[in-house]
């Protein structure tokens, strides 16, 4: 047995990594040393109990023989420069198990389990000269990975394969898997893959009480209302699905007309129906092949009930451009079994219908809503109170995600005036063109002198009086929200004239040559004359 003894500096080898191949060898990487020189050759070293195995190589790695994986195998490499001394790396001893890469696992199947639509009972077989045997199998001294995957994504999973039945997929759903292997050591290495197997899981009937939500129209005048229902249920999307509505009323129990809640699949997620003035009561159920799933029930309440008020306060605060964040606080009513929050568009035909909801506990008075959320656009959003089948009345406010500059100013009238006064009112900028809350507006005027000033007038004055004026001027206003001001309203041109009897003349050809001369697009003429 040879062994050779070097001191380490800074040209030795480091990091060495080994891999043994069970009844082949054992290949070794190492990093070269700092001040490795462009001649540096390599010699490793592997020092069994009766010999030593040699390995020369310009590489940084090289392989020796090595019979079994049960043994202690002392590991060195030897760095050679004619610019250096021969140095050495540090001396790694371990067993071959440690650092060992087996042979990857054969012959993998894959059965069903009766009435177990989410397990696969999987078995594998080791190869020839597999250079452990049961026993040590069975004591858990190895290590597995399983990788599953569908068409579309893929799965890898540490799991324990010891045990053949795992319960880890989806129903009615086709999977293509694979699994390896390793020695239970954090020196050692995954095995390859073994040869995949494949195969469809069953059919699992329904399990959870979908999500039933309803939106009540007025009655018409003959007493009828218009309902649509809305339901969110966890389902396998791979399972065909159905859905079965049933309504009635809830004195005689007798069946509603379902209008187009009958033949439902998977895809649908509302249906619409028509319902008399008194309470209604409706069930949702889902099925499949397999069997139907606990159903969910809403009441329609009368037309006449006297909802509970429950809910004190609702607020919407903005956590970025496509999320806000709702907080509300209720009383305490042992009844409440959760709370419906909803939010729309304002103004539009999604808030009558169907809009975006969610369900959550009795005891949460925060969520965090997503679904349809952008900017610069007003949101009407309402938390509800769920008495079991029965909800209260909703409490609602207006949000946005985030706020911009108006993109139109308000249009200004006369409302009335005198000899040396105008009232002047405006109409809102439409809710579409805000893009935020409006803060405040400010009035601009121009006499024909070319004097400019302008007013700050708060967001609830509807009008504004102007006294002690006459001539020409112009007018016209800016609305503001957080984000800033919007461009100008249309611009209003008022000529006020006393028109008493020695200057009729005079004031009318004034006015006449002025808007001869200044009509513009956009703007509105009036000419006030006081008598």
């Amino acid at each position: 047995m040879s062994f050779f003894f070097f001191l380490e500096s800074p040209f030795s080898p480091r990091d060495i990594k080994c891999v043994f191949i069970a009844y082949a060898n054992v290949t070794c990487h190492w990093t070269p040393g700092e001040d490795a020189q462009p001649d540096t050759n390599y010699t490793l070293q592997v020092n069994q109990t009766e010999h030593s195995d040699l390995c020369h190589s310009f590489q940084p790695h090289c392989s020796v023989s090595v019979m079994t994986l049960y043994r202690t195998y002392c590991i060195q490499v030897f760095a050679h420069s004619n610019h250096h001394p021969t140095v050495s790396s540090d001396m790694l001893c371990l067993n071959g198990t440690d650092a060992a890469k087996l042979p990857r696992p054969e012959q993998l199947s894959l059965t069903p389990e009766s009435g177990q639509a989410r397990c696969l009972r999987l078995r594998w077989s080791a190869p020839k000269n597999f250079p452990l045997n049961n026993e040590n199998v069975k004591n858990g001294c190895l290590l597995y990975q399983l990788q599953y995957g569908t068409a579309d994504q893929s799965t890898l999973l540490d799991v324990d394969l010891r045990e053949e039945l795992q319960c880890v997929f989806s129903p009615c759903t086709q999977y293509t898997v694979k699994m390896r292997y390793r020695y239970k050591h954090t020196l050692s290495h995954w095995s390859d893959w073994s040869p995949t197997a494949t195969h469809h899981t069953g059919v699992e009937a329904p399990s959870s009480v979908p999500q039933l939500w309803r939106t009540v129209q007025p009655a018409d005048v003959a007493g009828f209302r218009r309902v649509t229902l809305l339901w969110k249920a966890a389902l396998e999307p791979a399972c065909t699905t159905w859905s079965s509505v049933q309504c009635r009323l809830e004195d005689s129990m007798a069946d509603l007309d379902l209008g187009d809640c009958t033949n439902l699949r998977l895809a649908n997620s509302s249906c619409h129906l028509t319902v008399p003035q008194h309470n209604c009561n409706c069930t949702l159920t889902m099925f499949n092949s397999a069997g139907s799933g606990p159903p969910a029930s809403i009441t329609i309440p009368s037309q006449w009930q006297t909802d509970q008020r429950s809910l004190v306060t609702v607020q919407v605060a903005s956590l970025n451009d496509s999320t806000l964040e709702v907080q509300w606080t209720a009383l305490e009513f042992p009844t409440i079994t959760g709370f419906v929050v909803e939010w729309c568009i304002t103004e539009s035909t999604q808030c009558r219908s169907n809009p975006y909801w969610h369900k959550v506990e009795h005891n949460i008075r925060k969520t965090i809503i997503t679904e349809g959320v952008k900017l610069n656009t007003p949101y009407s959003v309402s938390v509800r109170a769920v008495y079991g089948a029965m909800s209260g009345p909703g409490l609602t406010v207006q949000a946005y995600s985030r706020q911009a500059a108006p993109s139109a100013g308000p249009r200004l009238y006369v409302a009335q005036h005198g000899c040396l006064n105008v009232v002047l009112y405006w109409s809102p900028v439409p809710l579409a063109l805000r893009h935020g809350f409006i803060t405040n507006y400010t009035l601009h005027y121009q006499h024909e002198d070319n004097s400019t000033r302008e007013l700050h007038v708060a967001v609830d004055w509807e009008e504004y009086t102007f006294h002690g004026v006459s001539g020409l001027y112009r007018f016209y206003m800016k609305a503001h929200t957080e984000a800033g001001a919007g461009p100008d309203g249309p611009v209003l041109t008022v000529f006020l004239g006393d028109l008493q009897q020695n200057s009729i003349h005079s004031s009318l050809v004034k006015a006449v040559k002025y808007y001869s001369s200044h009509l513009a697009k956009n703007h509105n003429y009036t000419i006030l004359l006081c008598f």
